[in-house]
């Protein structure tokens, strides 16, 4: 029996869908082909025949789970666009999305498995954060220059400091992270 061409991107959507979730719990190392096979329910041979290798799987989780809670920002009103950002960013750095790996941003999660990628994989990386920063960039003060540097260092500050937040015991050290970098993400989306 031959299948669709539709069945198999549906297939792939699906272990994509399970199995990323245990690549970010995990990370790129703490998990093999097989680890992933089981969390999609498939055999591993599935995993090599959609993405050729592990690494394969991981370009493609980057590619496909970056950032989908940042394309709200696309509204036109500046106000607005500014209003919403503040909220998204009180959520990436809250205790839920440090908690939440599985659940959570694949940037935060996988940043320091992509810095040890491929050529390849780290180029999807940069086309995905340029997206990020793009979302971000219209909903800060000042000229194109400004908004363009306000915007990385938003989207770099909240990845790293849910990275460096997740690397801790939940507390105060925890807590400190999280809240100052909130404080300095308002600063920069805020204040001309």
């Amino acid at each position: 029996m031959r299948y669709t061409k539709d069945h198999k991107e549906q297939a792939r959507a699906a272990i994509l869908a399970s199995a990323s979730r245990r690549l970010k719990e995990k990370g790129f190392h703490g998990v093999g082909v097989d680890g992933l096979a089981a969390a999609a329910e498939v055999t591993s041979g599935a995993i090599y025949s959609h993405f050729g290798s592990k690494e394969g799987f991981l370009e493609q989780v980057i590619r496909g789970y970056v950032s989908p809670e940042f394309e709200a920002l696309s509204v036109d009103d500046q106000a607005e666009r500014r209003r919403m950002l503040v909220e998204l960013v009180y959520s990436y750095l809250s205790e839920e999305h440090c908690e939440g790996v599985a659940d959570g941003c694949v940037l935060a999660a996988l940043t320091a498995d992509v810095s040890r990628a491929s050529d390849s994989v780290r180029e999807v990386y940069q086309l995905q954060i340029s997206k990020m920063v793009a979302l971000v960039l219209p909903a800060m003060p000042g000229d194109f220059e400004e908004q363009r540097q306000r915007a990385w260092a938003l989207v770099a500050a909240i990845i790293g400091a849910v990275s460096v937040a997740r690397a801790l015991p939940a507390g105060v050290h925890r807590d400190a992270v999280l809240q100052s970098t909130l404080r300095s993400a308002e600063d920069l989306i805020t204040r001309a």
